[in-house]
Order: structure tokens, then sequence, then C-alpha cells
């Protein structure tokens, strides 16, 4: 890895952004990023890390810039380390309304990023016997007979005895991704599952496009993004041979109720930790 480099792109179309829509540019440099995102009346601005294999960090200094045809430009400064796939910068970075004047010419603005990395280190995978994770992945084909408005699921596969499946949605011009945990509700008892995961979007032309989360399942239901990736960015940038692939990342943090084991474990667990 470069101990430096610069990421720059155009982002297009910036009237049509709605509240917390965002664009992400290509990855460069294996593994990194910007994230570019309306949040309410603010710009947000930042440096992504799609860097996911077993443990590691990167110290990084960066500064993130808009630059206008009209010669403006505005620049930030962060430093901070990168230990998981996330994003770091600037909710706030200018307002809205400070954006369209002073630096959006013919619907676009250039966004740049200038990194330096400080430190590295990464450590061998550690396998963990008790550690609950999976991985879901499913190539949607046919894209295109995807109409506004529906639902694409994948097959239901079991983990550790609990049925997953992943779910795409066309809504309003945007791709959603969730993840949807299908176990039935019980007459005897309540159940909860407590889950990190990792969604992904994935191209055989090497791009990507990652978004984690924490969620709890205590219904049949799914969590994700409704506005994970505008439909129309997604066919130019994603699409190959009118398919995709669409992964779950998912880490069980905590079960109730799910059975007599995982109850025995759990309250093993809370015992050791008390």
């Amino acid at each position: 890895m470069p101990e430096q480099f610069q990421i720059s792109e155009t982002v297009r179309n910036i009237s049509r952004f709605e509240d917390d829509e965002q664009y992400s540019t290509a990855i460069e440099e294996r593994f990194w990023r910007i994230d570019f995102c309306r949040n309410d009346d603010y710009l947000g601005l930042y440096l992504k890390c799609e860097k996911e294999e077993c443990e590691w960090s990167i110290e990084v200094e960066f500064t993130l810039k808009l630059v206008s045809q009209n010669g403006n430009c505005l620049m930030k400064s962060w430093k901070d380390t990168f230990e998981k796939t996330e994003a770091l910068g600037f909710d706030k970075f200018v307002s809205w309304k400070d954006l369209e004047s002073d630096y959006v010419v013919d619907d676009s603005v250039v966004v740049e990023t200038h990194v330096r990395i400080v430190k590295e280190t990464e450590s061998p995978c550690i396998e963990y016997k008790n550690q609950k994770t999976f991985l879901l992945n499913h190539t949607v084909k046919n894209v295109s007979r995807i109409i506004d408005g529906s639902d694409y699921f994948t097959k239901i596969e079991n983990r550790f005895n609990i049925p997953w499946q992943l779910k795409i949605q066309r809504r309003n011009g945007f791709f959603g991704i969730f993840l949807h945990c299908n176990k039935e509700m019980s007459n005897r008892s309540n159940w909860t599952i407590a889950v990190d995961f990792t969604l992904k979007l994935v191209s055989t032309n090497g791009q990507c496009l990652t978004s984690n989360m924490t969620s709890v399942f205590n219904e049949p239901d799914g969590y994700g993004l409704f506005k994970f990736i505008r439909w129309d960015d997604m066919e130019e940038k994603y699409l190959v041979n009118d398919s995709i692939g669409v992964e779950a990342r998912v880490k069980i943090i905590k079960m109730t109720g799910c059975n007599d084991i995982e109850d025995l474990e759990n309250k093993f667990y809370n015992c050791v930790i008390s």
C-alpha cells in the first residue's frame, strides 16, 4: 500500500439528491473510497475504508476537499485510526444551501481526498470456536426485470438453526437491501437475536459497496437500507450481464429464547462477565 494517495471524482446531478441519500465513489488503492451524503440540510463527506480481513488498524491523516469549476474550494482535515469497515469524516462538512450556491456548477461538484498512511498493523486470523458468524451470498440475475415497487428475495438458508435470507427492493429510483430473519413467533416464549452485520453489493467488475449495521431481531422482519444506492447508479457502476451479487456477513452477538442450548450458553456467558 502506498504511504500517500489521492481520490478524486465528479459527483453529478446534485439537485436530485434527497435527504439521507448517499453517493460513493469508485474504490481506489484496493479498499478506499469517498462517501458523499445529504444529511438534512448539510453535506456529509467521509473517507471510507472497506478492508475486511481479520484484525487490523490503519492510522491515517486525510484531507477532504470540495472543488468547483468556478474556482472555489473547501478543505477540512482529520486524523484517526480505522479498525473496521467504516466511514470517518464530517456530518456537517458544509450546508447544502452553501454547497449549491458556492460550489455546484452544471449540477456537479468534484470531491477529493488526500490520504497519508501514518501506521498500519495487521494480525493473523484467529478462529474462535464458539463465535457465531456466517455469510449469505447470492447472484441476482435478470435485474432489469425488477420493476419499481417490487421486491426480490433470495432463497432461505438456515444458520445456527435460524432461517435467514436477503431482500433487495426497487423503490422510487433507489436500490434497497435488507437482511431478513424468518424465525416464527412462539406461543411459549419470546426470542431475540442481536447481530452485527455488513450488507454488500458486489460486481464482477471488481467494484463493491458496503454498509455496517447492528440490529436486534425479535420477530420475522428485515433490517437494512432503503436508499443503499440510486438504481441507475447501481446499473451504471455494478451491473454486469444484467447481474449483481449481494452479501450479508453476520455476527450473532447474543440469542435468547431460541432454544435450550442457546439459553444455557447465555446464562454461562452472563455468569462469566458479571
